[in-house]
């Protein structure tokens, strides 16, 4: 009987630390899409957007990160594109993909889109994604603004992957479609009690009747025009230059196509 030589301890050592280590931890739930190096989460919110995104790559084929840090130096999209870089966030060969970058103590949040995502998600999408956040973070819910962003995110892949460009209504699901939904109730409110009451009032007047000329409206003697004259009003035309376009919700941001390691991005990020 031959005997087996055992392998050195040393050996399987060299070759465990070879192997390529994955950034993103697998843990009972799969694969983490969460870096919530501020610890601004609880372990239960951190759990539920860990599985809304994981369904998002399952579903869509695509990747969506969510990343909170303390304050960064430079340019914040420039910082979370390197980012998904560094920790190959991405699907696929074209490595479409998300992140949503949060700094809470600089009060600012970014939006980068990697691979062809990123020209379905233009700077005009990309501004209703940081609308829909902001007004969640500036009542200091962060959980309620990282998860309007899955929502919004979720319309518009779901336009996405059917070949088709994504609208501004594809991913205005947060605030915005409540208020409108609000709105338009609150007019039928008022609209419908003042059509019955129109009716009702129509259906009291008895005494209209059709007339073929002006003779009821017409003196006995008949009408005569003793003066005629035209009257003008002068007036003055007054030009004043309209004042700049109020960007102060988008103050200290900034958007569109840049390059990060030899790739394009895109991205908008704004001060909140």
């Amino acid at each position: 009987m031959k005997k087996r030589k055992s392998i050195p301890a040393a050996l399987l050592i060299c070759a465990a630390m070879t192997l390529p280590v994955q950034v993103r931890a697998a843990g009972s739930m799969g694969t983490s899409w969460v870096y919530d190096n501020y610890d601004i989460l609880t372990a239960e919110e951190e759990a539920e957007l860990n599985a809304e995104l994981e369904e998002i790559s399952d579903t869509y084929g695509f990747e969506a990160v969510i990343l909170t840090s303390e304050d960064v130096a430079g340019d914040e999209r420039q910082y979370a594109a390197k980012f998904m870089q560094e920790n190959e966030i991405g699907y696929g060969e074209d490595h479409d993909g998300m992140i949503l970058f949060h700094q809470p103590d600089r009060r600012n949040i970014a939006v980068v889109f990697r691979g062809e995502a990123q020209y379905a998600f233009d700077e005009r999408i990309q501004d209703i994604l940081l609308d829909d956040c902001t007004e969640y973070l500036k009542e200091d819910d962060p959980y309620g603004a990282y998860q309007v962003t899955i929502k919004d995110l979720k319309g518009g892949l779901a336009r996405w992957s059917k070949g088709k460009s994504v609208r501004p209504m594809d991913v205005s699901g947060g605030l915005l479609s409540y208020t409108v939904m609000w709105f338009l109730i609150s007019v039928a409110a008022a609209a419908i009690p003042v059509f019955i009451m129109t009716l009702y009032q129509k259906g009291k007047m008895k005494t209209i009747v059709q007339q073929s000329n002006a003779d009821a409206y017409i003196q006995k003697n008949g009408v005569r025009l003793d003066v005629e004259r035209d009257i003008f009003v002068r007036t003055n035309t007054i030009r004043t230059k309209l004042p700049e376009p109020d960007d102060s919700h988008h103050s200290g941001g900034s958007s569109g196509g840049f390059s990060s390691g030899g790739e394009h991005f895109s991205g908008s990020s704004r001060n909140y």
